[in-house]
């Protein structure tokens, strides 16, 4: 090859093609502002415990950390922890109580918030309760299924008795003037009221389940006479249907409505299941809501991402009466 056609060569090379800068090749190293944290906070004990929650979330690993704050719905402070690795705490609570907590994870670039609501449980009482008026002498035969309540705080049951039925001293069974039997064997089943009454006389009963802390659960209302149907005719409104979230991190919001007063009602339960072809009455029992007020819950339990769950409502009234919705469904964010 000549001198001639070698220089040219090496002309072309040199300068017949662009030669890029630094400031023309793309930065393909991660945008930090762009990596998003996820604290995934849950509560494994929600519902378990009378007086406590513990919650958990996903330490924060990047650089700048500042610390975490813990507030109610009210904006009030529960904690702030500045150790990194500190991701979990123990809140207090009433019993049987509902609250939403809110997490904020606060950087030297950023607050990331997270939500969510946790509950404690209520005590356990009796259930399948019955009372039967014994012709003979018009006692009444009292029976039911024990209070799966924790032996270990377990106190007693108390029976109340009213001639009338009067919900407003049935909710208020501590100034009722009512009581007529305690029974200290949890697993009791039965009682038979042998008063002297009056031959057709209709009474009507409900068994109180004690704890050693002073808590209690109150049975269902029951009239000794069983050929009696009452009903406060309970209803989960349709207008609006009961309804779910469907784009939620995480966790999954149903809401409804209902027709019963404070004194008419007994509590709602939260039903779920994993499949369309599973009622969720034969899935899984979420909570238990004694509070007539609420019509809201957030379910958090194990949701996970771009998830399908299926929820049934169901309302019960004072005397052991029910009514469920139709099928709920609702999806987490994918």
């Amino acid at each position: 090859m000549s001198m001639y056609k070698y220089c040219a060569i090496m002309i072309l090379l040199l300068y017949g093609c662009n030669n890029p800068t630094a400031s023309d090749i793309p930065d393909e190293s991660p945008n930090e502002d762009l990596i998003q944290y996820k604290s995934n906070i849950y509560a494994i004990n929600s519902g378990i415990h009378i007086e406590y929650v513990n919650i958990d979330w996903a330490p924060y690993i990047e650089t700048g950390f500042i610390e975490y704050r813990l507030s109610d719905e009210n904006n009030e402070n529960i904690i702030t922890l500045s150790d990194i690795s500190e991701s979990n705490y123990k809140i207090e609570m009433p019993i049987s109580n509902f609250q939403k907590i809110y997490l904020n994870v606060e950087t030297e670039s950023n607050s990331i918030q997270d939500s969510i609501e946790i509950f404690t449980r209520g005590i356990k009482p009796i259930t399948n309760f019955s009372a039967i008026a014994i012709i003979d002498d018009w006692s009444t035969l009292l029976e039911w299924t024990p209070s799966s309540e924790i032996d270990s705080i377990f106190s007693n049951y108390t029976i109340y008795r009213l001639n009338i039925l009067d919900y407003n001293q049935f909710n208020n069974l501590d100034n009722c003037n009512c009581a007529i039997a305690e029974l200290t064997n949890q697993n009791e089943t039965s009682y038979i009221d042998d008063g002297n009454f009056n031959l057709g006389e209709e009474y009507f009963y409900v068994i109180q389940t004690n704890t050693i802390q002073g808590y209690n659960r109150s049975s269902i209302i029951k009239s000794n006479l069983s050929s009696v149907d009452y009903s406060c005719s309970p209803l989960i409104s349709d207008n609006p249907m009961p309804s779910a979230s469907q784009s939620e991190y995480n966790k999954i919001t149903l809401n409804w409505n209902h027709n019963l007063n404070e004194t008419e009602f007994y509590e709602i339960q939260i039903w779920r299941s994993q499949s369309s072809d599973i009622n969720p009455l034969n899935g899984t029992l979420l909570t238990t809501i004694t509070d007539y007020s609420k019509t809201e819950f957030s379910d958090s339990y194990n949701i996970g991402d771009g998830t399908a769950w299926f929820y049934k409502i169901k309302l019960i009234d004072m005397h052991g009466n029910e009514n469920t919705s139709d099928l709920v469904i609702g999806n987490s964010h994918p």
